[in-house]
Order: C-alpha cells, then sequence, then structure tokens
C-alpha cells in the first residue's frame, strides 16, 4: 500500500522553496506570514483529504474487482450461448489491465465480425496479426471481414498467407475458394475445394459450395458429384437438396429435381424452382403449371412466381401463335 505523506516534511519543503527561489524577493510582516502559513496549512490539509479518499477508492475497486481468470470465464460462457454483449465486456475488461493478451484480442475482433461492425474487428484483427504474425485464426478472421466487406483481393491475401504457413489447413482453402467463388473465379475455387476435400473428405460445407462452384460453370454432371455425396452425409439438409434440386434440374431430372427442391422445406418455391427450369429448356405450358401451383401453395403475396407465370404465359402463347 502506499505510504501516506508526511505532512511535516511537506510543509518544511513548502517554508523552504521560496529561499531556493529567492528569499530576497521582499520583506513580509509578521501578519502576512501567519496568513500565509495558514493558507498553505490548509492547501496541506485538503492534499491528505484527497489522498485518504483515493486510497479508500482503490480499496473499494481492489475488494469488488472480479479476477480476470473469472472474468474469462464468464466470457466463453456468453461467447458459447451467443450473448456477445456479455462475452465482449468481459473480454475488453481483462485487455484494460492485460493488453498483450492477443488470444482475447482475436476472440474480440472475432465478436465484433459477428456483431456486424466490420471497422472494429478489422482493427482489432490487424492489431493481433502485427504482434502474431503466425496466428493463422487471425488472418482467416481478417480474410473474413474483407470478404464480407467485398474486399475480394484484400481475402485472397489473407488466406494465402495463413496457407503460406500451413499449406494442408483445410479450413483455410475453403475459405480461399469462397473468396474465389465470390470473385467470379470458379475454376480457381474449385481448385482450393478439392485441396479441402484431400484433407477432410466429408467436409459438408466444402462438398456444397464446390457443387455450387460446377453450377456456376453450368456443369451439372460435375455438381452433381459431390452435391449427391453431401446428401449421403446430411439427407435432410435444406441447402444441400436446394443445390442437388439446381443440379438435377440443370440435367433435366425433373422428377428428380422437384423431390430434392421440396426437401429443401417450401414447396411453394420447390415448384417456382422447378418451374424456371422447364422455362429455361422452352417447356413453357410446363413451366407455367409449376408457377401457378406455386402461387395457389402460397397465400401470401408471391411476387417471383407471379411475374414467373406471366413470363411463360407470353411465351406459350408466342409459340402458339408462330405455330
Amino acid at each position: 500500500m502506499p505510504m501516506r505523506p508526511n505532512r511535516f516534511l511537506l510543509l518544511s519543503a513548502v517554508l523552504i522553496l521560496p529561499l531556493l527561489l529567492g528569499g530576497c524577493a521582499g520583506k513580509q510582516t509578521p501578519d502576512s506570514m501567519r496568513k500565509e502559513l495558514l493558507k498553505r496549512e490548509n492547501a496541506l490539509a485538503e492534499a491528505d483529504a484527497r489522498w485518504e479518499k483515493n486510497q479508500a477508492r482503490a480499496a473499494r475497486a481492489t475488494e469488488n474487482s472480479i479476477p480476470l481468470d473469472r472474468l474469462e470465464a464468464l466470457g466463453e460462457l456468453s461467447l458459447k450461448s451467443r450473448d456477445y454483449e456479455s462475452s465482449l465486456m468481459n473480454f475488453l475488461e481483462i485487455l484494460k489491465q492485460a493488453p498483450s493478451r492477443y488470444d482475447l484480442r482475436y476472440k474480440v475482433g472475432v465478436i465484433f465480425f459477428l456483431k456486424g461492425q466490420m471497422d472494429a474487428a478489422r482493427k482489432e484483427l490487424a492489431m493481433v496479426l502485427v504482434q502474431r504474425p503466425g496466428m493463422l485464426e487471425a488472418h482467416e478472421a481478417l480474410g473474413l471481414v474483407h470478404l464480407e466487406e467485398k474486399k475480394y483481393a484484400l481475402a485472397i491475401d489473407e488466406f494465402r498467407q495463413a496457407l503460406s504457413q500451413d499449406p494442408r489447413r483445410a479450413k483455410t482453402h475453403h475459405l480461399l475458394g469462397i473468396a474465389y467463388l465470390e470473385a467470379g473465379q470458379p475454376q480457381r475455387a474449385i481448385s482450393e475445394f478439392n485441396l479441402a476435400l484431400a484433407q477432410d473428405p466429408n467436409n459438408i460445407a466444402t462438398l456444397i459450395t464446390l457443387g455450387q462452384a460446377y453450377l456456376r460453370q453450368s456443369n451439372y454432371s460435375k455438381a452433381l458429384v459431390p452435391l449427391k455425396k453431401a446428401q449421403s452425409l446430411a439427407p435432410q439438409d435444406p441447402k444441400v437438396n436446394r443445390q442437388l434440386g439446381m443440379a438435377l434440374g440443370g440435367l433435366k431430372q425433373y422428377s428428380e429435381a422437384l423431390k430434392a427442391f421440396l426437401k429443401a422445406g417450401d414447396e411453394a418455391q420447390a415448384y417456382n424452382n422447378l418451374g424456371v427450369f422447364y422455362f429455361k429448356d422452352g417447356h413453357y405450358e410446363d413451366a407455367a403449371k409449376c408457377f401457378q401451383k406455386a402461387l395457389d401453395l402460397r397465400t401470401t403475396f408471391y411476387q417471383e412466381a407471379k411475374t414467373n407465370l406471366q413470363r411463360a404465359l407470353e411465351k406459350l402463347h408466342q409459340s402458339r401463335t408462330d405455330s
């Protein structure tokens, strides 16, 4: 505990100070000297009171403070339950006392990302990487921030930096593939997804995104392979079945496509999706029936199906007129 200031020494210093600064500055009367001493004595008393008040406040803060390990446990618990505000509050309190906890600063950056606060996330993660350039998770997280902001070149660079340190890291290959796919480079995306699957062959997310990359190229037969495998691993997954329906529809396997679309969960959307493939293939009557079915199934306003139905009927009328 800090030592209490010695009032006698402080007062002596106050009296000696004028002599050190030049004692011949002018004569003082006994009365003026008494007033000056009283004024300085009051000032010292006030300083003494402030010191005691600050010491009491510090003691109370120490008594009421939560140990750092307890704060960290609370932060982790809140993070698991997706209570990001509470988790952030606890982690930031720790960082006030331990600013070099870059493992926690990384988590703070991730929380800011999850909360949609990209500027704050970027700042925290950049601070981590200045001190911990080998922290691969931080490169991935910063890459995701750039990806969310559609800064694809920066995202690709972060993922590549992580892979330069660990070329076999499946998660980073997957993220790099997504960055390439979003940047309009599906062939490069396919290469990265295949590298990811070489390390983690049953990763459903990577199987789906590989299928999506082939769908971007309208290569429906190749898209079918990873998407069927994904469906075998997760038969009821809506995203798997939606993408599988796209591949089957592209291959003109309409009944199988409808089954997959229906497993995606929305019957009206399933018929609308199937109608789109009928329409693309010039089967306007079948397309119109699908779009009408979608409108019948959905009692709320369904503008997409209504617009598609109008287009199909126009094409059907035109084809009949031409014939």
